[in-house]
């Protein structure tokens, strides 16, 4: 409740032509915005579908391309930054790499919000097996996206605690999905 009102108070506070009124990029020589590290499990508990250990991972979010408007509710909406990752099982489970969009909301000058959406390949089961452990995925190609909550260590770092989840929505028929909920540390330049 109270960053919405905080929100609704930055669009009150500016005029709505502000809104879409985009303004120099303060540092648009910059390309890489910030390196993660990532730990996490999976989290669906159904035995035929579950995978234990570990999953370790690493990220680069890329600098948003999108020109920087004068309200930060604008910013946060339309300009996410790029995205490219990769999880990897330590117990033989499904490894994937994706990439898409990340968008983050502040909600306080330190707590930030964090959604993404984008698409992931991985090397998990795409059919189901007589002797079989683990997700039936039906395609090795998927939609993947997060959500999570984060907040500024300093001005460069960063943790995150946020789920996962991917799969293709019903289009390669069977269809257990993956999800995963982990840590994240990241470095942002």
């Amino acid at each position: 409740v109270g960053a919405s009102a905080a929100l609704a108070g930055d669009l009150a506070a500016q005029p709505s032509v502000e809104l879409f009124d985009p303004q120099p990029i303060a540092d648009s020589s910059r390309f890489i915005d910030e390196v993660r590290v990532t730990t996490s499990v999976f989290v669906d508990e159904r035995p035929e579908v579950r995978e234990d250990g570990v999953f370790l991972g690493g990220e680069v979010l890329f600098a948003t391309p999108f020109p920087a408007f004068r309200n930060r509710f604008a910013n946060a909406l339309f300009r996410p930054r790029p995205h490219v990752g990769a999880l990897a099982s330590t117990n033989g489970g499904t490894s994937q790499i994706y990439a898409g969009l990340t968008w983050d909301v502040p909600v306080t000058e330190r707590l930030f919000l964090e959604a993404t959406f984008g698409g992931a390949v991985h090397d998990g089961e795409t059919e189901r097996r007589p002797v079989q452990t683990g997700p039936e995925l039906g395609c090795p190609v998927s939609f993947r996206e997060s959500i999570g909550i984060g907040v500024h260590l300093t001005d460069n770092w960063r943790v995150l605690a946020s789920v996962d989840h991917s799969s293709h929505a019903g289009l390669c028929g069977v269809n257990d999905g993956l999800t995963h909920a982990g840590v994240s540390v990241g470095y942002r330049f």
